[in-house]
């Protein structure tokens, strides 16, 4: 086999490309190149799943993959049944549903790969996201620091809508990549993954200024949801620290314990809601004593002579509600089958008199980028509720197993998976408030679907052998794993 076909059929390589690629697509100078490159990846994904399943029967071996394949043919009757859209909706409902496969059965179905280094593959993207955001962040904050501003096609970074955006494209992009990259550096002080990875662990001064720098950024771009996501994977990973020792609990201790975990979670919530505050007031004396530099001429000039990183929206729910009563509606046009994942922003616009709320900002991409800000109502409105009970019977399955081998009492005080559990876990409630889950190509989704594949291979090889079993199914015979 020739060094190219090899690397063409490598799942590995593709995971590790895709990732990067989707990454940088979050950086606004290099936005243009990275989405020309995301392209022509999405197509070697597809063709990766299509192989895979001819020659390896990828989807029929992964780990509760019988509702993710039911939940595939659902989107495809949707499709069918929506038809009549226009060709570009369809198109782009199409794509998603091919999304949706490379989701499934490359990033989670990682578990089937058996003589596969998984940590390894995991240690080189958390390695990769270390550098990358440590040097990313240094230079927002140098840019923040001398007071310079930029505007690029009327997209502002380093500071947008009042909001520290750094070098990315948006704040909550900002927010996301921050806590990831706190997450990848705690995994990489675990001593198991280092060792089993094979890999030389990753300098002390990089990690911590990676910590430093991220957290920084967490707090200046005023993202909630992201703050969310890092509360609820402080609070999880507390929990699990504190039920995690092999003892015989019997009422007290369940008490004694739940009330450690309550009064943990209180202390984490307050504390970083007040050092948030006190950092954005001392960054926003920093940039008004440094003043403004504006870097594009035809940039317009902003009206903003002190910056308080404080969102300018006030609203706790910055008009997610607005959307949630706008897809309730919605959601009756097609409650079985759903409307399709493009063709929310063309069925708003005949529903609500100026279409879904914030589309309009998005002008010719409104199709591609309309989207209700949570996870768990986008798949109910596009898939219906066909499809949304067959994707929630897979998380619900996935999550039971993870949660019983996690609090089984083991020793992981050296492993990353208490780590991936704790950020599972907090996406789930991140995913109520975000653009996550999984109809959208974004970092956010893909990192989601890595993980849950990366824990999934932590079971597989942790569960006890067992033979194989079996049912039937339309008189073929599956095995239960499926299930």
């Amino acid at each position: 086999m020739s060094r190219f076909k090899a690397a063409v059929l490598d799942t590995s390589l593709f995971r590790r490309c895709y990732i990067i690629c989707l990454f940088f697509c979050n950086i606004t100078l290099l936005l243009i190149p990275a989405y020309a490159g995301l392209a022509v990846m999405f197509f070697w994904g597809a063709f990766l799943v299509v192989y895979n399943e001819i020659k390896k029967h990828t989807a029929l071996k992964t780990r509760h993959g019988l509702w993710l394949i039911l939940f595939l043919i659902s989107t495809v009757f949707t499709l069918i049944f929506h038809i009549s859209s226009h060709w570009l909706t369809n198109a782009y409902n199409a794509v998603m549903i091919l999304h949706a496969a490379i989701c499934f059965f490359i990033f989670y179905g990682v578990h089937t790969e058996k003589h596969l280094n998984f940590r390894r593959e995991f240690y080189s993207i958390c390695s990769f996201i270390v550098y990358a955001t440590t040097v990313l962040g240094v230079i927002g904050l140098a840019c923040l620091m001398a007071g310079i501003r930029v505007e690029v096609f009327h997209i502002g970074f380093i500071i947008f809508e009042n909001r520290f955006t750094g070098m990315y494209m948006n704040p909550n992009y900002l927010g996301y990549i921050s806590v990831f990259g706190i997450f990848c550096c705690h995994a990489l002080t675990k001593k198991d993954f280092i060792e089993i990875s094979g890999r030389k662990r990753v300098s002390r001064i990089w990690l911590g200024s990676c910590i430093t720098v991220n957290a920084i950024s967490l707090l200046l771009c005023d993202s909630n949801a992201s703050m969310i996501l890092a509360i609820g994977y402080a609070v999880v990973y507390c929990f699990y620290k504190i039920f995690e020792h092999k003892e015989k609990l019997d009422f007290g201790k369940i008490v004694k314990k739940s009330l450690a975990s309550l009064l943990s979670g209180v202390f984490i919530v307050t504390s970083l809601l007040f050092v948030r505050h006190v950092v954005q007031l001392g960054f926003s004396e920093v940039v008004r004593m440094t003043g403004t530099v504006h870097v594009m001429e035809e940039a317009e000039p902003s009206d903003e002579k002190v910056v308080t990183f404080e969102h300018k929206n006030t609203n706790v729910d910055s008009g997610r509600f607005t959307l949630w009563k706008q897809a309730a509606e919605m959601f009756t046009v097609s409650p079985v089958t759903g409307v399709g994942r493009a063709s929310i922003n063309e069925i708003g616009e005949t529903m609500f008199e100026h279409g879904v709320k914030f589309s309009g900002k998005y002008g010719v991409f409104a199709t591609l980028l309309t989207d209700f800000h949570n996870g768990y109502i986008m798949i109910l409105v596009s898939a219906g509720l066909l499809g949304f009970t067959l994707f929630a019977v897979f998380l619900v399955r996935f999550f039971l197993r993870l949660i019983r081998y996690v609090l089984s009492g083991g020793d992981m005080a050296d492993s990353s998976l208490p780590c991936m559990f704790a950020f599972l876990c907090a996406y789930m409630a991140f995913a109520m408030v975000e653009i996550t889950i999984l109809y959208n190509l974004t970092f956010m989704v893909l990192t989601f679907w890595l993980i849950l594949g990366y824990a999934s291979c932590f079971l597989n090889k942790k569960e006890p052998d067992h033979p194989i079993k079996t049912f039937t199914l339309f008189g073929k015979k599956f095995r239960r794993t499926l299930l």
